[in-house]
């Protein structure tokens, strides 16, 4: 093959890679749509689940405490 014909078939292939990207993006962004759906999903019924108890919606819960360093 020549140079020429090699440079036509790259040229004549850079719709068919965006075209593939595109699809290809759109499923991603897709699928993670969906995923993020879901873990909404998720933490709004935990959520719901926890205030769902009237009487221990004003509880207090354990804090976080960063450790101590130790002193040398």
């Amino acid at each position: 093959m020549e140079i020429w014909q090699i440079v036509v078939i790259c040229i004549l292939m850079i719709p068919l890679f965006l075209a593939a990207n595109y699809f290809i993006v759109k499923k991603m962004a897709a699928d993670r749509r969906l995923r993020d759906d879901r873990i909404e999903r998720a933490v709004a019924e935990s959520v719901a689940e926890s205030f769902s108890d009237k009487s221990s919606r004003f509880q207090s819960w354990p804090k976080y405490r960063a450790k101590m360093k130790r002193q040398k």
